[in-house]
């Protein structure tokens, strides 16, 4: 295991957990929804400055997601805000992206989706705990070589695929991620889960 790399990891995970701080982003969720920290700032999988958040309600609200978000509009290093309206599409939610500039350096993207509480699937929620527990030091320094070699060449990333190439098909570098992604479809939404 690359122990500067899984240093590097834990840094920017602090990073995305200040900022999740700084902007008091679960605070301002919760009198809507359930707010869930998913993704690489979940798993200690940090390469790319992310953050992805899952909110679930009963029933998503473009009106409730603007009153949670707003204020963050004034907020200092917040640069910009996003939204789509996917409730009629595959995603069926509501999604929100802040860009923040942190105070040491760098853009990290917001990602957050309003999701009601029966959503089918699939959810980002539902994957963290059987990743967290399939991970090994092994898969963890694999899964954090294939990305921090897709950074390098500022090449976006979904995590799921990352995870399902390193724990089901054993690939171990960002050039054997190449090849696995040549022959497999990674264009949509996945009901992976280790082990399956």
């Amino acid at each position: 295991m690359d122990t500067f790399r899984a240093a590097r990891a834990r840094d920017r995970r602090s990073t995305a957990l200040r900022i999740l701080d700084a902007l008091r982003l679960t605070e301002r969720w919760q009198p809507f929804g359930d707010p869930v920290l998913v993704g690489s700032v979940a798993l200690d999988l940090v390469v790319e400055p992310d953050i992805d958040l899952e909110i679930y309600c009963d029933a998503p609200s473009v009106a409730q997601g603007f009153a949670a978000l707003a204020p963050c509009a004034e907020l200092p290093g917040v640069r910009g805000m996003r939204f789509a309206n996917a409730l009629d599409l595959d995603d069926q939610g509501l999604y929100w992206r802040l860009d923040y500039e942190a105070p040491s350096g760098g853009t990290w993207q917001i990602d957050m989706w309003l999701l009601a509480h029966d959503h089918p699937g699939p959810r980002a929620a539902d994957l963290v705990a059987p990743v967290r527990a399939a991970l090994t030091d092994g898969t963890r320094d694999a899964v954090l070589a294939v990305k921090e070699g897709a950074a390098e060449r500022g090449e976006p990333l979904p995590g799921v695929w990352v995870y399902q190439a390193v724990m089901d098909h054993g690939v171990r570098t960002y050039e054997e991620f190449v090849k696995w992604r040549a022959g497999t479809p990674t264009d949509g939404l996945t009901f992976w889960r280790p082990g399956r």
